[in-house]
């Protein structure tokens, strides 16, 4: 992990991080990762203030819409990046009273914003490109060797802070700083294109600036509009991929006394997970036995995932006939019906005489839940025929934390 550390952080990029950031290799504290991230922020704002400043000024002496569009795109790279510092430094501040999960999703708040006015800018830079080259009321365009000088320079610093991004976002597994790194490099990638459309304007070709124009704003209503996705589909209460799933069902089953987890719900602030799910043990065990099971568990999750964890026991009758003969039954029909993924918490009942058999199915989540009932209805009909003197009682939920 050093020697990988090592390799990402050298030359000036190893240098700025070895002079600014103590204990540099201790990526896992909040701390550290948040000096990270200012490093990364502070570089970028300040880089991209003297861009979009030089873009803006060459585009105003030049005459040139496609400058001043990029010395928007690039003064959207500090947003973004000051975005990025903010989200470092709410998510470091502690929890409290109003907040109970942190403030971790304020730089989604932050970003949702920013992504909306860069949008509103870029269709305006859209419009007004459209309409310049639909009236051919094209301008003059006017750009020295000092110009493609400057311009040359621009993508270098660029290419700079695309690398110095991405080496950050390595040494620390940060998304949020890959993320600021792309705006890096996609702004560089339009400067090329705007120093093309440049030298075409002054070689006679009058309406390849506001074509280029056109292109850029394109560039920047995408980039808007990748980082409201971004932005609010977390704030919608995105799943976490199914790799974490089967990484806190692994650290469930350390276990032994562990024999099924299910019903596994992750919410994501920031860097912490907050996790619940449901350990199926055995019903032999004492209470304590079962709350120094569960509260393992719960101190294994904290411990890797950062945030709080609650653990649901549900108790079941593994060693009987009767479980394993249902069980056999139930697996029979899942592995005959396709909707069927999987059975949990299979519990009996004593119910004035007559046994009462409970479960839940984990139905395909490509199913749209409104076909639960006539579902449901099926396979009461075909399992009642098997169970005549017992009262069926199970529901049906979407699988969408079953790992394959």
């Amino acid at each position: 992990m050093a020697n990988e550390m090592e390799r990402n952080l050298k030359g000036f990029s190893g240098l700025l991080v070895r002079t600014f950031i103590k204990d540099f290799q201790n990526t896992q504290t909040d701390e550290v990762r948040a000096k990270y991230g200012y490093l990364n922020g502070w570089a970028s704002l300040l880089i991209n203030l003297v861009l979009a400043g030089v873009k803006f000024v060459l585009g105003f002496f030049s005459g040139s819409q496609a400058l001043i569009a990029d010395g928007l795109h690039s003064l959207g790279d500090l947003l973004t990046s000051l975005i990025v510092l903010f989200g470092f430094v709410i998510a470091k501040k502690p929890r409290d009273e109003k907040h109970p999960y942190g403030h971790a999703n304020a730089e989604l708040i932050a970003s949702l914003i920013m992504s909306v006015l860069l949008i509103v800018a870029g269709f305006e830079f859209f419009r007004n490109g459209v309409s310049g080259l639909w009236e051919g009321q094209y301008h003059p365009i006017k750009a020295d060797w000092i110009t493609y000088l400057l311009l040359f320079g621009t993508i270098l610093f660029k290419e700079w802070l695309w690398k110095f991004s991405k080496a950050l976002s390595k040494a620390i597994d940060s998304k949020a700083l890959e993320a600021d790194a792309w705006h890096h490099r996609l702004d560089s990638l339009t400067t090329i294109v705007v120093l093309l459309g440049l030298f075409g304007s002054t070689q006679g070709i009058l309406w390849l600036d506001d074509a280029v124009a056109i292109s850029v704003s394109a560039v920047i209503i995408w980039s808007g509009i990748d980082l409201a996705k971004d932005s609010i589909s977390p704030l919608l209460g995105e799943n976490v991929p199914i790799q974490t799933i089967k990484e806190i069902r692994k650290i469930a089953l350390l276990n032994p006394g562990i024999f099924n987890v299910h019903d596994v719900m992750v919410h994501q602030y920031g860097r912490k997970l907050f996790t619940s799910l449901h350990v199926e043990i055995s019903e032999e065990l004492s209470a304590v036995e079962m709350h120094d099971l569960a509260a393992e568990v719960q101190f294994r999750l904290m411990e890797r995932f950062g945030g709080e964890s609650i653990i649901h026991v549900d108790p079941i009758a593994s060693n009987t006939p009767r479980y394993l003969e249902v069980t056999g039954v139930l697996n029979q029909f899942i592995e005959s019906n396709e909707v069927l993924i999987e059975f949990h918490d299979l519990q009996f009942r004593d119910y004035l005489g007559t046994e009462v058999i409970y479960w839940e199915f984990s139905i395909d989540p490509s199913v749209m839940e409104t076909e639960y009932p006539q579902i449901k209805e099926e396979l009461a009909v075909q399992l009642q025929k098997i169970w005549l003197d017992s009262q069926l009682n199970f529901s049906l939920e979407p699988g969408y934390n079953i790992p394959a």
